[in-house]
């Protein structure tokens, strides 16, 4: 595997997000491994480690890796085709689901109110 770019100027955006996560969760590896991991020389050995592992070799495989990059690419190509909701219907289904959950807690609840009125003759803690 050559150490070019794969597909140089393809699924930018996606390739840059990946990136950009990849160094995130290498960089929190670092941090967690440095100031909960073991210290002294093996601490910092284990710390380069966990860069490495969760930050490097997945920046490496977005950038060279010929299989992850081409998910990527056609990643990106099939986002562009995605027919995006408006803000109107977005708020509406939103409004709608919002509603459709209370009245179902609702009902659960008077339903587990009458089974325990059923079951027991009384409401355990409510007289």
């Amino acid at each position: 595997m050559s150490m070019s770019v794969y597909k140089k100027g393809q699924g930018t955006a996606a390739r840059g997000a990946a990136g950009v996560l990849a160094v995130l969760v290498g960089a929190w590896a670092g941090q967690s491994m440095y100031y909960n991991g073991p210290s002294g020389s093996f601490g910092l050995v284990m710390t380069s480690f966990a860069v490495a592992l969760f930050g490097a070799l997945p920046l490496y495989l977005v950038l060279f890796s010929h299989r992850v990059v081409d998910i990527l690419i056609e990643t990106q190509q099939e986002m562009r085709k995605v027919a995006w909701s408006s803000r109107s219907e977005v708020m509406g289904s939103t409004i709608v689901v919002v509603v459709v959950v209370a009245l179902l807690a609702m009902f659960i609840l008077l339903a587990d109110l009458v089974i325990l009125r059923f079951v027991f003759g009384t409401l355990i803690g409510l007289y």
